[in-house]
């Protein structure tokens, strides 16, 4: 059986077991969310708690089953919790006002006008045409676009769209096989590497954002960029280039030849876009004083929502901006929006109504953590986080489900809730890498026919691995240092 036919089958077996899922998942929905509603009310939870713990595991079943859009599943949370008498509607609303949500549009837009200009893809033939094209260096010089990107545009999914006809491109000028390592090493740098940075940069995955506003619902202190940055960018890029080291052992490119093809090629591309235009100019000194602005956050006090809006709106401005309506709304992602906001109520309704601290108390003892150290328990945490991403398919929905719990879980630990769920939040967003469906990124370059499933887990456990001890790690000693609680 050649590999192609085997990737068809592999193809046809997951739309197979997809349209199972997305058959039953309303009935099952129904029928677990009725199951909690009848149950009796457990003692230490109170009434409105239990109701909030059916809601929770209707939507959790529709998040996991994706029987109707995640974006449908999440605005479904307003009416449910209104008419079942959860929640008001003012608080059923509460997340789709919430700061994180327009923290991404204004994101959103500023990444439109980096792909608009083409100002992402002139970075992106810059930094391949500097460092040459043996595919070691080409491999490196993905994973270098990759962190670039990430400050410049909020989603990984766009980034992987930037870079993956780049990518397609070189392996088709070294003549590349169907299952040719360097081809397979190529995509999975892309695709992997583009996930463990984004943990470290506030704006660069949708999960950190969210992280941020649940931990300031908790504590009252809201993490800035630059906080984020200290905290996570460190692990994140020890991860990132971890990453593509492990890439290049388990999938060594099996040729040198055609390297001057290849860096002629590259060449030739950045050629074509000729000298940086006034456009484009303009796009990157917006994007350089919102990150000055980010940066400075201690000193000027601005919220990091407020300056990535005032920057977005700079863009429109007449003969200074370069983008119009139809390009935002274009280069918005309305659904991640509806998913962050509904989702950010729902975990607001959890930790209001008392549910998501007694499942929190209740995983915790069945956990037999009870008098464990904090080291243990975010250990412990950590890697339940990490296999939830087999479960679960994108990781918007599936911070917005976890972190209330895990936030929860902190009080019931004893442990400092940003010590739980800052580690956690960046699992979520920058760790993704077991499975070819956990992102659409992944799904992308797996869709190329030149990835196996089996390729994915022989580089994400052990990185996942290594991840979860590292960021439990810095969680109980360096961070604490460094004055994060």
């Amino acid at each position: 059986m050649t590999a192609h036919a085997e990737t068809q089958i592999g193809e046809r077996s997951a739309r197979s077991i997809e349209s199972i899922l997305k058959a039953a998942g309303v009935p099952v929905a129904v029928a677990v969310a009725a199951a909690i509603w009848f149950a009796p009310t457990p003692a230490s939870l109170p009434p409105e708690g239990h109701k909030a713990l059916a809601l929770f595991g209707g939507i959790f079943v529709l998040y996991l089953t994706e029987a109707i859009p995640v974006a449908v599943a999440s605005l479904l949370v307003v009416p449910l919790a209104v008419l079942f008498g959860i929640a008001n509607v003012r608080t059923a609303l509460e997340g789709f006002s919430a700061s994180p949500v327009y923290l991404i549009v204004g994101a959103f837009i500023l990444a439109t006008a980096m792909v608009k200009t083409r100002l992402a893809e002139r970075i992106t033939y810059l930094i391949l045409a500097r460092l040459g094209s043996a595919p070691h260096r080409i491999t490196f010089a993905v994973m270098l676009v990759n962190i670039v990107l990430a400050f410049l545009v909020p989603s990984s999914t766009a980034r992987t769209a930037i870079l993956l006809p780049e990518c397609l491109s070189i392996i088709a000028i070294f003549g590349c096989g169907a299952r040719s390592p360097f081809a397979i090493n190529l995509l999975l740098t892309l695709t992997m590497t583009n996930a463990t940075i984004g943990a470290g940069i506030l704006t660069a995955t949708v999960p950190n954002p969210v992280t941020v506003e649940f931990v300031a619902k908790t504590t009252g202190h809201t993490i800035s960029y630059a906080e984020w940055l200290l905290y996570g960018f460190p692990p994140a890029l020890l991860m990132t280039l971890l990453t593509w080291w492990l890439i290049q052992r388990v999938f060594p490119p099996e040729f040198s030849s055609g390297l001057d093809k290849a860096d002629q090629e590259i060449r030739a591309n950045l050629a074509k876009m000729g000298r940086t235009t006034a456009a484009e100019w303009r796009a990157l000194a917006v994007f350089v004083a919102v990150t000055v602005l980010w940066a400075t956050q201690g000193f000027t006090k601005l919220d990091t929502t407020v300056v990535c809006l005032l920057g977005a709106c700079l863009l429109f401005l007449p003969r200074f901006g370069v983008l119009d309506w139809n390009d935002a709304n274009k280069g918005v992602s309305w659904q991640v929006l509806l998913v962050a906001g509904g989702g950010v109520s729902l975990g607001d309704i959890l930790m209001k109504t008392g549910a998501a601290g007694w499942l929190a108390n209740t995983i915790f003892h069945s956990l037999g953590l009870a008098g464990s150290s904090a080291l243990v328990v975010i250990i412990v945490v950590m890697f339940i986080v990490q296999f939830m991403h087999v479960i679960f398919v994108g990781t918007t929905a599936m911070a917005t489900a976890l972190l209330p719990i895990i936030l929860a879980m902190a009080t019931t630990a004893g442990v400092n809730p940003v010590a739980l769920a800052l580690p956690a939040g960046m699992i979520i967003g920058g760790y993704p890498l077991l499975m070819f469906y956990n992102t659409l990124p992944s799904i992308l370059v797996y869709g190329t026919g030149k990835l196996r499933v089996e390729d994915f887990p022989k580089v994400g456990v052990v990185i996942c691995i290594v991840a979860c001890l590292l960021y439990a790690l810095c969680a109980a000693t360096w961070w604490q240092w460094l004055g994060l609680f």
